[in-house]
């Protein structure tokens, strides 16, 4: 099945986990890729040479541009974005333990300038080392059109051997209904209004809302929609600075608006993906906490304690285990051991693999 056109999905619904869900309009477009939808401008013609004119002088060479400096990894470290509430050890990277330590960074943003106990655990991960991939679970998101066959709920086991984390996706379907594809299979079509993350098949990874995202449609292996973007172009969503409570976001099961939650952004450059997990925490502060890890653009996944886990995996001890969770981000998540590589999981995910090295033969 050919991959759709990220500007032909349209869906419905709101809201985040525990609020109760309204539904909001949403725009289809026509199928195609999104350079297929960019208007052409013409070029006017030049005037016509007279003949008495002199020739033109020719232009000067242009000096060859250099290409921008890759950014580094792991990221430099960074001022607690609040003084007050810092502690210790606040915008350093640290290697996380296990197999991909050169690969995972972690450090501690307290984005509240009141309550100290407010803290984003933020996880670094080199794309150049790591693939991410999305996976759906065997319940969530509801479709009516991928079969049972298509959605395992575990991750494939050729990629077990160099598995190093799973992290939690988004939400139920029926608290918002955004939307999700993984190769070419549309399990809820996407929203216009949707914070994307999106999985490019040469291992690039883009967040960003639906209609700013570029490339064509047959480039994109999957994808996953969240609610408006925390954060867009270094710029928090204007919708969480105001005084009402951010429902779109999720709440808890009693309205409340500090709740665990977790986010999913890009560094400047798109070299380092960033995880963070918020305890206690509003989407505004998480928004601010991500932002000052580095994050250009980020969204919000899931929320509530049942629901956020950032689990690293240990290596196998011999060829034919299967791996284990090793660690987790922060303590007391909820998890099984070998949850997501054996026991299937309802709810989608994302998880981390070690890029392939290309063998000796197909680098001659």
């Amino acid at each position: 099945m050919r991959a759709p056109s990220l500007l032909a999905f349209g869906a419905a619904a709101l809201l985040g986990c525990a609020a109760a869900p309204t539904t909001p309009s949403f725009v289809a477009a026509p199928v195609g890729s999104l350079a297929a939808q960019i208007s052409k401008v013409e070029a006017p013609e030049p005037p016509a040479a007279t003949a008495a004119a002199d020739p033109a002088p020719s232009p000067p060479a242009e000096a060859p541009r250099r290409a921008a400096p890759e950014p580094p990894f792991p990221p430099p470290a960074f001022a607690p974005p609040l003084a007050r509430t810092a502690r210790p050890g606040d915008g350093v990277w640290s290697p996380m333990a296990g197999p991909g330590a050169e690969l995972l960074y972690r450090t501690t943003v307290h984005p509240d300038a009141i309550k100290p106990q407010v803290a984003v655990a933020v996880v670094a991960i080199d794309l150049r080392g790591v693939d991410l991939r999305l996976v759906a679970g065997t319940l969530e998101p509801l479709s009516a059109t991928v079969p049972d066959a298509h959605r395992p709920g575990v991750i494939p086991g050729a990629d077990l051997p160099g598995l190093l984390a799973v992290f939690n996706g988004g939400f139920m379907t029926r608290h918002g209904a955004w939307g999700m594809m993984i190769a070419g299979e549309v399990f809820l079509p996407a929203r216009e209004d949707g914070c994307t993350v999106a999985l490019y098949r040469d291992g690039a990874v883009r967040v960003r809302t639906l209609p700013a995202l570029g490339g064509a449609a047959a480039d994109l292996l999957a994808y996953r929609q969240t609610p408006p973007c925390l954060v867009e172009q270094g710029a928090v969503q204007e919708a969480l600075l105001g005084g009402d409570k951010p429902r779109r976001w999720g709440l808890s099961e009693t309205g409340g608006v500090d709740i665990r939650r977790s986010a999913l952004g890009l560094a400047e450059g798109g070299r380092t993906l960033l995880y963070g997990l918020g305890e206690w925490i509003t989407p505004r502060a998480l928004a601010e906490a991500m932002r000052a890890a580095g994050a250009v653009d980020a969204a919000q996944l899931d929320v509530n304690w049942s629901f956020t886990r950032f689990l690293l995996y240990g290596k196998p001890a011999s060829p034919s285990s299967p791996p284990e969770v090793a660690e987790t981000l922060i303590p007391k998540l909820k998890h099984a051991h070998r949850q997501y590589v054996i026991k299937p999981s309802e709810r989608d995910f994302f998880y981390l693999a070690r890029k392939a090295q290309p063998s000796k033969s197909s680098a001659r």
